[in-house]
């Protein structure tokens, strides 16, 4: 798999950028706040359609746009695709964005988008995963396998879904007890 091309249009830092890759080794330099992570954190979007420091997703807008857009060109055995998550803010209902993956100009879902272009993303901070909690070393692996194999993002999805749905109900059960009271007996 080779990367042959990404572009960013209001990504971060970037108004309107396109980086070209060598099909030998690519180096990236450059001085503090020159946008380097930003670099890194759009080729990761691309990998596996999620961003590995945003909390939100609008966050990777460039302040004071609407949208954002990472475009990438990969060639994988011969064949050539372009790989493209569209970020948006201002939508409506009870998400205030959007984010969108497309596949040669076809729209996708995540699940199956990520891991087309597989890449692994290792930064200082990952080195807690060897003395801190499990948690994030379930974490690490678990974005690894996700971008590798595509029952295991389904089940993940699966099971993150189940996730919220039960926090949610203990939520509204602890309000409702709040609202009736606590029985002295059950």
């Amino acid at each position: 798999m080779l990367l042959i091309s990404l572009s960013l249009r209001h990504f971060r830092s970037y108004s309107k950028e396109t980086f070209l890759f060598s099909p030998e080794v690519t180096v990236i330099i450059g001085p503090t706040t020159a946008g380097k992570s930003n670099l890194i954190e759009a080729l990761f979007l691309l990998a596996t359609g999620k961003s590995f420091k945003a909390e939100k997703d609008t966050q990777m807008i460039q302040f004071g746009n609407q949208t954002g857009r990472v475009i990438g060109e990969i060639e994988a055995d011969g064949e050539k695709e372009k790989l493209e998550v569209a970020l948006a803010e201002g939508g409506t209902g009870t998400r205030a964005y959007s984010k969108r993956f497309f596949v040669n100009g076809v729209a996708r879902r995540r699940v199956d988008f990520a891991g087309i272009m597989p890449a692994l993303l290792f930064v200082p901070s990952d080195l807690d995963i060897i003395v801190s909690s499990p948690s994030q070393r379930r974490g690490f692996f678990d974005t690894v396998l996700e971008m590798t194999d595509r029952q295991y993002r389904l089940a993940s999805i699966a099971y993150e879904k189940a996730l919220r749905h039960r926090n949610a109900l203990l939520d509204l059960a602890k309000e409702i007890l709040k609202k009736v009271g606590k029985p002295e007996e059950i």
